[in-house]
């Protein structure tokens, strides 16, 4: 496998097809480390067990290749969180479907970007002035 250390970036989680509305969406949160990184993905909370979910699968939609398959139940540690190693995901737009017992596709939209870029809504926040005349002038 060769490493790809770009970050992800969440787009967009929505549901869709049958019972869409009823369904609750999924929870994702991306996170890294020194030559590691994980999609974490929580499946929304809901009467149904984890084997009642049915098939996931990740998709490379610039390629239009599936980059990971299987099933929900497998996938799952405890009760709704699904890990995924993204390492090994090249530059690129993703799309994570997950099949709902309710009959729908719970989707999470997210781009894998190039090693070193950070998109503007990742960046951190400038840290505060250290200049003091403000406060000055006011205090």
């Amino acid at each position: 496998m060769t490493p790809h250390n770009g970050i992800i970036e969440i787009h967009t989680i929505e549901n869709t097809g049958n019972n869409a509305n009823e369904m609750g969406l999924l929870t994702a949160q991306f996170v890294f480390y020194a030559d590691c990184q994980q999609l974490k993905v929580w499946l929304p909370k809901t009467d149904y067990p984890k084997w009642d979910y049915g098939n996931y699968r990740i998709i490379n939609r610039t390629t239009h290749n599936i980059v990971e398959s299987g099933q929900v139940e497998t996938k799952v540690s405890g009760n709704t969180q699904m890990l995924f190693d993204t390492l090994g995901f090249p530059e690129g737009e993703y799309l994570l479907e997950i099949e709902s017992p309710k009959g729908g596709l719970h989707s999470l939209h997210f781009q894998k970007h190039v090693e070193g870029f950070i998109p503007e809504n990742l960046k951190p926040a400038e840290p505060p002035s250290t200049d003091d005349t403000m406060r000055e002038m006011f205090w």
